[in-house]
């Protein structure tokens, strides 16, 4: 591969960056048989046809190459990373799901590995898992999901500095009210193990970080604060007023203090243009802290990181393990489209 130098910019910053659930290198690995990665899935058809073994099976898979995946990051100075959610498919469905305990020698694996190395492992559920919808079937679903996370993280034994990180959820028309509901699911409903590992992040279409602000500093549940997502759902609070008293909750709960970067993709005009995360951050933000963990949310995954150290120095990089950004990056969203408008009343904003 033919590597672009890049022009280096100084910092003080001294946090780790990570990047989300997959390794494009140990993904692309050839012949496929040789991949690696942690989010193997199947669909309920299959668990029907097959039964949940067949599910099962593939988290063993999936839980055995998160190990493969720490040791490649420690070789390669990336010490934050992101599990993927789907390394147990259907493990929290209310009919198909299934204890984590049949894999239990897997993942202590992996949190010796992780702890011996110093590696910080999190979480993020996915955008169904809503804490304030109206309709309490999807509240319960979220929290069996929110357990199966909370299993995941114990089950790996790692600390409190493993945390599960959600967004509001949708408005569904009543900001406060949904603000209200997911401030009684937070107090009332939730398992103290999982209110434990429990943070919250500002999101881009419903709440921003001034909205969510306020019921983290009474419930006491840390705030991660993402860069992308502010600048497209911006508060009238400076940035950096807001994660002075984010990190604060983080320092009261004894966890240490994460965010989330991303960039748009270059020519974005709509929000949902936006919304996309770009291939690579060419910068860091302005208000970064010098000691926290910031996850690089681009599509380039571990190149991301990589790329960003050799732009600020942050550590050594092995250079056969670089590969050079796309030529042209497109603006099409792919995955993100616009959600249908169901004619059921009721339906959730996401």
């Amino acid at each position: 591969y033919t590597i672009p130098d890049v022009k280096t910019l100084p910092t003080t910053f001294k946090g780790r960056l990570g990047y989300a659930c997959l390794n494009t290198i140990l993904r692309n690995k050839k012949p496929a048989k040789d991949a690696v990665f942690c989010s193997r899935t199947c669909r309920i058809a299959t668990m029907q046809e097959h039964g949940v073994d067949f599910a099962k099976d593939l988290g063993l898979k999936n839980a055995r190459d998160l190990l493969a995946l720490v040791e490649w990051n420690e070789e390669n100075n990336i010490r934050f990373m992101r599990v993927s959610s789907e390394m147990f498919p259907f493990a929290s469905h209310k009919v198909w799901g299934y204890s984590l305990e049949y894999a239990r020698a897997e993942l202590e694996a992996v949190g010796k590995k992780a702890k011996e190395y110093g590696h910080r492992l999190t979480t993020h559920p996915g955008q169904f898992t809503q804490l304030g919808s109206p309709r309490d079937e999807v509240t319960e679903n979220a929290i069996r999901d929110l357990e199966y996370h909370c299993d995941l993280l114990d089950m790996i034994g790692l600390g409190v500095d493993s945390v599960m990180i959600i967004h509001g959820g949708g408005t569904y028309g009543d900001k406060e009210a949904a603000l209200a509901r997911l401030k009684d699911s937070i107090a009332n409903r939730l398992p103290a193990r999982v209110r434990a590992r429990l943070v919250l992040e500002n999101d881009e279409m419903c709440f921003s970080a001034e909205d969510l602000l306020p019921l983290c500093e009474e419930l006491d549940i840390p705030l991660v604060f993402d860069y992308h997502h502010d600048w497209i759902l911006p508060s009238s609070i400076p940035p950096k007023e807001i994660i002075a008293r984010a990190n604060a909750i983080f320092a009261r709960r004894g966890i240490r203090p994460k965010q989330h970067l991303s960039s748009p993709r270059p020519g974005a005009v709509t929000v949902m243009e936006k919304r996309a995360h770009a291939n690579r951050c060419e910068t860091l933000p302005p208000d970064l802290p010098d000691d926290v963990d910031l996850m690089i949310e681009a599509k380039d995954k571990e190149q991301a990181v990589l790329h960003l150290y050799r732009i600020y120095q942050l550590q050594p990089v092995i250079h056969k393990s670089l590969r050079p950004p796309a030529e042209n990056e497109t603006l099409a969203t792919n995955g993100r489209k616009s959600p249908k408008k169901r004619k059921r009343k009721g339906t959730e904003d996401s």
